[in-house]
């Protein structure tokens, strides 16, 4: 790319004696457009230093620009997206009359299956997850190629904010099973993000119930990490979930074992409340939790169950 035309762009200068932005584009739209070492157009590089009327006076000569991508198959609004840049975000999509152009830019996603909204939310930048989830409502935002949704990286993060805009604004947001099969409620327990949690968890209570890739699900986590609350909620709602496996078909546990191998005895007193009878369930080497605790050296929870059998 021109060197002064690089300038302008990272500057916001849209001309003076020695430069006028109009001259430039119309002899790119020529000759095709200048481009960096990375592929980012003028739109691109004014996109990543915020300058909004820039891009405005860029798009009035070169609406075309507006859909180019990088070498990372990034957009300018990719970028105004990821950076933050709000009223570049809303400058971009102010441009366009078509309902379909912006409908496809919105959607556009980058090499790694990036939309915008994935960068905003990834970025943790919620006046520009409200602007997009706003303008596409009825776009399901699947997910990128390593499997994770804006919603998932909200409640992986603990962005609650932009996790409540997602739910709230989204017509049908999509809840598909992010990495290693785990639900964006798996991603919250495991961060320990108690209002994500507690958010994701009342939108969808039969997501707890859901398997990641190693048979465990939300409440199996929420016991692991001692998350007492979490858990009294969920097994108010359900108690039949306390006797489901942990693990696979040959090798698998249940919440009071996973609860005596972490030596927490406020969690089996919890788990106990709701279903008395679970301490009696045997995991997949025929062992109770008396058992488990035994083998971990867990002394206070032998105690504490030895005291209950009495």
């Amino acid at each position: 790319m021109d060197p002064i035309l690089y300038s302008a762009a990272m500057r916001g200068n849209i001309g003076d004696v020695n430069f006028l932005l109009a001259d430039n584009l119309k002899r790119d739209e020529e000759n095709g457009y200048q481009v960096t070492p990375k592929g980012n157009t003028v739109l691109h590089v004014t996109a990543l230093y915020g300058h909004s009327h820039f891009a405005a006076e860029v798009l009035k000569i070169t609406p075309a620009m507006l859909c180019c991508q990088n070498m990372k198959n990034e957009t300018a609004l990719h970028i105004a997206a990821k950076e933050g840049h709000t009223e570049v975000v809303r400058v971009l999509l102010a441009r366009i009359e078509d309902h379909n152009i912006k409908e496809k830019l919105m959607r556009m996603t980058d090499a790694g299956g990036d939309t915008a909204l994935h960068k905003a939310v990834r970025s943790q930048h919620l006046d520009v997850v409200k602007l997009l989830v706003k303008e596409d409502p009825d776009f399901e935002y699947p997910p990128n190629h390593v499997q994770e949704t804006p919603l998932y990286l909200a409640a992986e993060s603990g962005f609650h904010d932009a996790l409540i805009n997602v739910l709230e604004s989204c017509n049908d947001p999509t809840y598909a099973a992010g990495p290693s099969n785990r639900t964006p409620l798996h991603a919250a327990v495991i961060q320990e993000h108690r209002d994500c949690i507690r958010s994701l968890w009342r939108w969808n209570k039969p997501s707890c119930e859901e398997s990641d890739l190693w048979g465990w699900n939300s409440l199996h986590y929420a016991v692991k990490l001692g998350l007492e609350d979490i858990v009294s909620d969920m097994l108010a709602w359900k108690k039949s979930l306390v006797y489901l496996p942990a693990g696979s078909e040959n090798d698998w546990t249940t919440a009071i074992h996973i609860a005596a191998s972490e030596g927490d005895v406020n969690m089996i007193n919890a788990l106990l409340n709701h279903c008395p009878d679970c301490w009696d369930l045997l995991n997949s080497n025929s062992q109770n939790a008396l058992h488990v605790s035994v083998l971990n050296n867990q002394d206070e929870v032998v105690r504490f169950l030895l005291d209950s059998d009495k």
